[in-house]
């Protein structure tokens, strides 16, 4: 078994790692959260930088397009200016090839076309400026032109060679209030040029593809390059599935290293044939760099939160240790038998919350039991042994034999003994017999007016139980009085407290009624009394506590004592202070209670008379008149009752018993004789920590009047408790 010197060099280890397995598992926490949060942040820049580059893939989509369509309509309206020239008009309807051969190199030139042709009002080729020797082809059936015959503007995209891509708008050449008489088309190439001014103007890189005839891809125009990987990618991006929209984002694609989000939009002719598009490509990685430094900002910002949470944990693991530290410090030296410890203050508003703070309030309590307990074994060292409930034997019964019946034999039955005893006669059981072919006498604890008191050994369940045996002349009076005995104590059988003598059964041997109760190791407060004299106040509050609680356990179940005294008192060898008799006093007081065929004022003398030959000195002033007793009487005889620990006697004094009543009787303090203040037991606590408010206590306890004494035990119990 390790020393107390050990004990004290292993507890700062063992706290030390209780201090770094509380940080371990709070930085873990920590940990966790600050990098899922991290986790989560990053996730959430990432698709934020995606919907970006998403949003401006979509937006560089749109300007291309926008592009395209703006240098549309200017072709279209630089060639709607050339053919309303009078003598172009004359030229196309005399069908004068050769000048108009002229026109078309003529406005090629102003509309910065790549090629112009002109065709006569049957759509039959005139004339073309790349193609000079061309004629006579019939283009009646070019979607192109026959809208321009038909008196509109046409434009659309066509492909030349397999892979020029170009733009063409065919204006109709009309005389003023006649038909259309030809139609002239200007064209435009969509080459890598127009492709780079596209890539300034929105940020993207950018490619033009074509369709040949045969179902194959070429590229028309990038801002790429033209390599083989540009190609496949292109080509596989070009490839749409049937009834798929114009415009659709395809999946992503990897080039040079180079992670792009894409966006295909399909370029048509004047027909709404299909015969290439373009893909628009911005870099992943462009538009993730654009969001790095907040990304890395998130990322330091989580590195210096975590270093910081880390050291706020190690702190506050130390400040959650130290009350845990304290707590178990105190355990300790409890273990050695140090109960004077009050730790609450040392351990409240710490960082361990109010948790630790009602351990810390449970341990004081403990220490505070431990005290008590402590304080009446100190009390009980010294005092006679006597053992169980509230018969003691007298002086008389100790200096003449009582007159008994001895019964021979261990285990002979004793029904037949209790038959054969009379009124006054003692009920003396030997050790050895049986009670109701169960209980084995051990030996006799105790006599008095209510009966006799053994220790027994119950056979059934094998444990040491007290039997008290009634006098016969106790119920003699009254033959209903058994079943009264019954009732009263089924009511304080609900009585489940640690301080309260627990009542375990009710029997009946030939008419004689016993009960069984709680065995207690220990002596009454009375013998602590006679042989100590008066306590001190701390053994007296402990005692005081330890009654208030069991009061309030039984006033809590309407069960009222109604003869408390020390020798219903019992310290147990553990410290442990118990109460007996709960339902038996008022029986005992007034046995002729309720009884039918008694007049009320006998019953009244009857409680008078009860209460006298009693113990008058712990009874309410109103209890000595014939009052019932209550909840209040019992807190004025506890207040006696600690009155006379306090002093050792009891707060009235008399050479008379009619003297003693009418000194009680004599009413309030206010209105109290002179002779009455003398015959009290003066009350004064010498001890600075308890003199004054012990004092006032136990005056509110013991005021004559109900209505002045405290209200409950619970109360009251708070109040010493405070004292304690």
């Amino acid at each position: 078994m390790p020393t107390v010197t050990e004990v004290s060099t292993d507890a700062p280890r063992r706290s030390f790692g209780f201090t770094w397995r509380v940080f371990a598992v709070t930085a873990a926490l920590v940990g966790v959260v600050v990098a899922v949060a991290l986790i989560v942040a990053s996730e959430s820049v990432r698709r934020a930088s995606d919907r970006s580059a998403r949003r401006g893939l979509e937006q560089s989509a749109d300007l291309v397009a926008q592009f395209l369509a703006g240098r549309e309509r200017s072709l279209a309206g630089g060639a709607r200016v050339f053919v309303q020239g009078p003598y172009f008009r004359t030229l196309v309807s005399e069908r004068r090839r050769d000048d108009i051969l002229d026109q078309t190199f003529e406005a090629a030139a102003q509309l910065e076309s790549q090629w112009v042709f002109i065709t006569d009002g049957r759509g039959v080729l005139l004339a073309k400026s790349d193609e000079p020797g061309a004629t006579g082809d019939d283009m009646s059936g070019v979607p192109l032109i026959a809208g321009a015959l038909r008196g509109r503007v046409t434009t659309g995209f066509g492909v030349s060679r397999d892979s020029l891509l170009f733009q063409a708008v065919a204006v109709p050449v009309e005389i003023p209030g006649g038909a259309s008489i030809g139609v002239l088309v200007a064209t435009k190439l969509v080459d890598s040029l127009l492709a780079h001014d596209v890539k300034v103007a929105t940020a993207s890189d950018l490619v033009f593809f074509v369709r040949d005839l045969a179902g194959g891809v070429h590229l028309a125009a990038s801002t790429l390059g033209s390599d083989a990987a540009l190609q496949a990618a292109v080509r596989e991006l070009a490839i749409r599935p049937p009834g798929a929209a114009t415009a659709a984002r395809t999946p992503d694609v990897r080039l040079h290293d180079v992670d792009y989000l894409v966006q295909r939009t399909s370029l048509t002719t004047a027909g709404g044939d299909v015969v290439g598009g373009f893909v628009v490509l911005r870099s992943r990685d462009a538009e993730r760099a654009g969001l790095a430094d907040v990304r890395r900002s998130i990322e330091l910002a989580g590195a210096f939160g975590l270093c910081l949470t880390l050291l706020l944990a190690y702190a506050a693991a130390r400040r959650v240790v130290r009350p845990v530290r304290t707590l178990a410090s105190a355990v300790r030296r409890a273990a050695d038998g140090d109960y004077a410890l009050t730790i609450r203050t040392e351990v409240s508003g710490s960082a361990a919350g109010a948790e630790v703070d009602e351990l810390a309030d449970a341990v004081d309590a403990l220490l505070a039991d431990l005290r008590d307990k402590e304080a009446l074994i100190a009390m009980t060292a010294g005092a006679s042994p006597f053992t169980h409930a509230s018969e003691q034997v007298t002086p008389a019964t100790q200096a003449r034999p009582m007159r008994r019946r001895r019964l021979v034999g261990e285990h002979r039955p004793v029904d037949d003994a209790i038959a054969s005893i009379g009124s006054g006669t003692g009920i003396i059981i030997a050790p050895g017999e049986l009670l109701a072919n169960r209980y084995r006498i051990e030996r006799l604890l105790g006599s008095g007016g209510i009966g006799m008191v053994y220790q027994a050994i119950d056979r059934s369940l094998g444990e040491t139980v007290a039997i008290k045996v009634l006098r016969p002349e106790v119920l003699a009076n009254e033959p209903a009085a058994f079943e009264r005995v019954k009732d009263e104590l089924r009511i304080a059988r609900r009585i489940t407290h640690r301080n309260v003598v627990r009542t375990h059964d009710i029997g009946e041997s030939n008419g004689f009624p016993f009960f069984t109760m709680e065995f207690v190791d220990g002596t009454s407060l009375a013998d602590v009394i006679q042989a100590r004299g008066a306590m001190p106040p701390s053994a007296v509050i402990a005692i005081a506590k330890q009654l208030l609680r069991a009061l309030a356990a039984a006033h809590a179940q309407q069960v009222v004592h109604g003869d408390l005294k020390p020798q219903n008192l019992l310290i147990g060898s553990n410290g442990v202070l118990k109460v007996t008799d709960f339902g038996v006093a008022r029986l005992v007081r007034d046995p002729r209670r309720r009884a039918p065929g008694h007049d009320v004022s006998d019953v009244s003398t009857g409680r008078v008379l009860g209460a006298t030959l009693g113990t008058p000195e712990y009874m309410a002033p109103e209890q000595l008149i014939g009052g019932e007793a209550t909840i209040s009487s019992d807190i004025y005889a506890s207040g006696i009752v600690i009155h006379e620990c306090l002093t050792g006697v009891t707060p009235y004094r008399a050479d008379t018993p009619m003297a003693f009543f009418q000194h009680k009787l004599a009413g309030s303090p206010t209105t109290e004789s002179a002779a009455t203040r003398a015959a009290k037991s003066p009350l004064h606590v010498t001890d600075a920590r308890y003199s004054g408010s012990l004092e006032r206590l136990i005056s509110r306890m013991t005021a004559p009047e109900p209505g002045a004494r405290a209200s409950s035990a619970t109360e009251l119990l708070q109040a010493f408790m405070v004292l304690s």
